[in-house]
């Protein structure tokens, strides 16, 4: 094993939870985890921002619902759960805070 040190660049972390669970239960995957995952890949990409701003899919976070996904942004330790496509646009703004 081999510990990695060469994340000067690193600033934040984003979970995106793409869980998927027995047909007719609540989770993530049904309530579009995958497209957000790919939006938020997509706008870090787009901004220049790969290298400093990492996003990874995840199993369950623990806050199931039938409504949108759960999403954890760290170092803040800012967690949304219920994020919709709709939503988007306030989670890019907590992804940009404090960033430069």
């Amino acid at each position: 094993m081999e510990r990695i040190t060469n994340l000067a660049d690193y600033k934040k972390h984003v979970f995106v939870c793409v869980n998927k669970r027995t047909e007719g239960q609540a989770c993530c995957s049904s309530v579009a985890g995958e497209e957000i995952f790919y939006a938020l890949k997509y706008f870090i990409n787009m901004n220049g921002l790969a290298g400093r701003v990492f996003v990874t899919k995840t199993g369950c976070l623990g806050y199931c619902n039938r409504v949108g996904a759960t999403v954890v942004i760290y170092p803040e330790r800012a967690w949304f759960k219920e994020v919709t496509m709709n939503d988007l646009e306030e989670v890019k703004k907590q992804v940009m805070s404090g960033m430069s």
